[in-house]
């Protein structure tokens, strides 16, 4: 992309007259820079480290000293509404898979296609901008108004056998996924099959995750405890169809909501514990913590 180009879409300020006249990549990790780069960062240290690798234009909502007059200096006011603009522009034409965010999150953590990007922050952004081919996938209802050349992923019919609360059973594997997601999980496998991209089932989800914990709500191995912390809950359009399976599947357990308004009632008994908005730093495992006892 010529610098020039570049200035204009992002709104930026060019603050000197470099030599060279554009860049041919997008990074926020000084450590992926080639020579031809564009760089964007805040952190003086890292565009240092950019500048020795070979970046070509430095993009900052920051203004530094100009340490290499030859490359671009530009200066904006948001990174991250530079890099979506950017990102807009190179793909407006370019077809986007567009699903539910389970689906999407699914399709994460099976693909191990380098082609395959799920769209959700700047760093995914950037990653889509270096590729020749990409299969993109959103779940922002937002960017259907702005790419017109979208194709929205079908719910399909599969077999697939439930196991347990946390694991389902495809073609004869068992996976680490609820049941209750199986036609996220069917639209995410039809994906990679109907585009013959590379993918595994070897995956293990941040929603709806199970940890086992001891009365100490120290992590212990999986199964090993009747005290489980499901970690990864929002508060938005899939939770009460999360509650309602794990009351169906678990009628005579102690079952637990917790947010960070009542996360004492952990310290109580329970069975099943729903994180829900929230995070929790597990203790240490019981025999350090008995070496300080």
């Amino acid at each position: 992309m010529k610098i020039e180009t570049l200035v204009n879409l992002i709104k930026g300020e060019l603050l000197n007259r470099p030599f060279i006249s554009e860049v041919t990549s997008f990074t926020e990790n000084p450590k992926e820079v080639l020579r031809g780069s564009c760089f964007f960062s805040n952190n003086f240290d890292d565009i240092k480290k950019a500048v020795k690798n070979g970046a070509y234009a430095i993009i900052s909502e920051k203004e530094f000293e100009i340490i290499d007059k030859e490359i671009a200096w530009i200066l904006v006011s948001s990174i991250k509404k530079a890099v979506f603009d950017i990102f807009k522009y190179e793909n407006i034409k370019t077809k986007i898979y567009f699903t539910d965010k389970i689906t999407a999150h699914i399709i994460k953590k099976m693909n191990i296609d380098k082609k395959v990007v799920v769209l959700e922050n700047e760093k995914s952004f950037l990653t889509a901008l270096n590729k020749n081919e990409s299969f993109l996938i959103s779940s922002n209802p937002e960017f259907k108004k702005i790419f017109i050349n979208s194709e929205e992923l079908k719910p399909v019919n599969i077999k697939l056998e439930q196991i347990s609360l946390f694991k389902s059973r495809y073609n004869q594997i068992d996976i680490n996924l609820p049941f209750l997601y199986k036609k996220n999980f069917a639209k995410a496998l039809m994906f990679f099959e109907n585009k013959n991209l590379k993918y595994s089932l070897d995956f293990e989800l941040e929603r709806f995750k199970p940890v086992f914990v001891n009365k100490f709500l120290e992590k212990v191995e999986y199964g090993q405890s009747d005290k489980v912390l499901i970690l990864g809950i929002e508060n938005d359009e899939n939770f009460f169809n999360e509650l309602n399976y794990l009351i169906e599947n678990t009628k005579y357990a102690k079952t637990i909501i917790v947010g960070k308004y009542n996360k004492k009632i952990l310290n109580g008994y329970f069975n099943f514990a729903m994180l829900v908005d929230m995070e929790i730093e597990m203790k240490t495992k019981e025999k350090e913590r008995k070496l300080f006892d």
